[in-house]
């Protein structure tokens, strides 16, 4: 039987935050072009996270903002995984040669779209950070070319499960929750156990529609997450897992304990 450890801890949030925000290298810049959001749709991650499992394909609209006083003639973006775009162990492949752009004043915002197949684009190495570099050129001449202008996650679908025995149950008595917690493996295109990783015990009580949480127990060698609790009351349960760089954050279905 895994610990149940007491107290939630951090997420990931704050210790990655840095490596998200823009300007994480130097730029080649020249007069005062102002490069804006970037924005991926159809990721299916929090934010701009791309998630995919281990056979269906993604496709995904990626979203450049720039402006200068002069306006802008392009703003190109390459996403791309690595050290820098010049030693790129990957790099993503747009079904259009070049970004649409559409104009409003001064500003402009440049349009590529994606398709992403996980049999054909990713492996494992692949999974966490990926770059995003940026080519903005404007009607006088100045422009902005950086390999680090922001960062995304192309993270790794996951699955997690949550079964609670037995039931009904006897109050007072202990109840043993169960889980696994599996993600999808780019090499061998189907899904294994992620191990030692926090899955975080939570209860929902019939009359509301929020979950509380009582602590984390942590998965073995297969993915297995288990934790006894003493049987107070009609109780759902289930697992929360939080996310990492690699892999995206899941919650369980519920499942129902009747207390007698």
């Amino acid at each position: 039987m895994r610990k149940l450890t007491l107290g939630a801890a951090l997420s990931g949030a704050l210790a990655i935050a840095a490596l998200l925000a823009p300007g994480a290298q130097a730029a080649d810049v020249a007069g005062n072009v102002d490069v804006g959001q970037f924005r991926i749709t159809g990721g299916g991650g929090a934010g701009n996270a791309v998630v995919l499992g281990t056979t269906e394909s993604r496709k995904i609209t990626v979203k450049l903002t720039a402006s200068d006083d002069s306006g802008i003639t392009v703003a190109d973006f390459t996403l791309y995984h690595g050290a820098g775009l010049a030693k790129a162990d990957a790099v993503l492949k747009s079904s259009e040669k070049a970004p649409t752009c559409v104009a409003d004043g001064t500003s402009s915002v440049c349009t590529r779209h994606y398709t992403i197949d996980p049999r054909r684009d990713l492996d494992n190495s692949l999974a966490g950070i990926w770059k995003v570099a940026v080519d903005v050129h404007a009607k006088d001449g100045d422009y902005v070319r950086t390999d680090g202008y922001t960062t995304f996650f192309m993270q790794r679908y996951s699955k997690l499960t949550a079964n609670a025995a037995p039931e009904p149950v006897t109050k007072g008595s202990p109840i043993t929750v169960t889980g696994k917690l599996t993600r999808a493996n780019w090499d061998t295109h189907d899904y294994r156990g992620y191990a030692n990783q926090r899955g975080y015990l939570e209860f929902r009580r019939p009359s509301t529609s929020y979950y509380e949480s009582l602590g984390y127990t942590t998965s073995n060698t297969s993915g297995a997450l288990s934790a006894k609790v003493t049987a107070t009351s009609d109780r759902y349960w289930r697992y929360e897992f939080r996310g990492t760089m690699t892999t995206r954050a899941v919650k369980a279905t519920g499942d129902f304990v009747d207390v007698r």
